[in-house]
């Protein structure tokens, strides 16, 4: 996040962190929530479930205070997020693709959609029509989120999102978790061991930190030290099969490096 010149003095935290944590202990309890903000994000904010709670109550009093008289006031706020994702779906012989989305506004309306991809749906006459619920007019300005498809982006730039969409943190956070998780199964049965895993341990967080703060070229630093030391693992009981510790990281080591090469022009501090 970049630094917020424009906020209030009395702001803690970005308007994207406060969202996220609110969003976050609507959908689970404050301690889960707090948990999971934790294992997401590199900051310490909002990690205690009692803060946590206090203050998402707070900002649903603001929300209640400030909502919108009904959904087509143009009023509702100069801001709109909207965020799209496609999500396949198998059920025995049948494939289907889901594209569902998310538009807010910065006090509090949102409206939600989704539609088959081959359905009949004009799925960009339906993001019209979320976005003029919520008050869209002709100077609303849009920021749109995706999880990187190319035709998504396409889709939003259709609709009238002029700015090119931010890559979501959530499918970032996913695949770090995956390589954290991975990076604490390795073996640690001898000393190279025992210090190998503790720099990778450690450049994985620092990994999260460059990603985090919007620094994708700088990702490669982090995960060419990690293939530097993944050698002190050769050998290792079960190195062959594709579910050894070392293979398992170094799979999703490769799958990350992939997903960056292709999105990092999308990623954003």
């Amino acid at each position: 996040m970049e630094a917020g010149l424009g906020w209030p003095s009395n702001c803690r935290s970005t308007p994207e962190l406060d969202q996220l944590q609110a969003h976050l202990s609507a959908l689970m309890t404050y301690r889960v929530a707090a948990g999971m903000l934790e294992q997401m994000l590199p900051i310490d904010a909002g990690k205690c479930h009692e803060t946590l709670r206090c203050h998402t109550l707070k900002l649903g009093e603001a929300a209640s205070r400030s909502r919108c008289g009904h959904a087509g006031d143009s009023g509702c706020g100069d801001r709109h997020q909207l965020g799209f994702d496609l999500h396949p779906r198998e059920d025995g012989e049948r494939h289907l693709e889901v594209r569902v989305g998310n538009v807010e506004t910065e006090v509090g309306g949102r409206q939600v959609f989704g539609a088959v991809v081959r359905a009949d749906t004009d799925i960009v006459a339906l993001i019209g029509r979320k976005l003029e619920a919520v008050g869209r007019n002709g100077d609303t300005e849009l920021t749109g989120f995706t999880d990187g498809c190319p035709g998504l982006r396409s889709i939003l730039a259709t609709a009238g999102v002029a700015n090119p969409p931010i890559l979501d943190w959530f499918h970032i956070a996913m695949r770090l978790q995956h390589l954290k998780q991975t990076a604490g199964g390795l073996l640690t049965d001898d000393p190279a061991r025992v210090e190998a895993k503790a720099a990778i341990v450690e450049e994985v967080e620092r990994l999260r930190w460059r990603l985090w703060n919007g620094k994708a070229k700088d990702a490669q630093i982090s995960i060419g030290r990690i293939r530097k030391v993944i050698h002190a693992f050769q050998g290792e009981p079960g190195s062959r099969q594709s579910d050894a510790p070392s293979r398992k990281l170094w799979t999703a080591l490769h799958e990350l490096n992939g997903y960056l090469t292709g999105q990092s022009n999308w990623l954003v501090n």
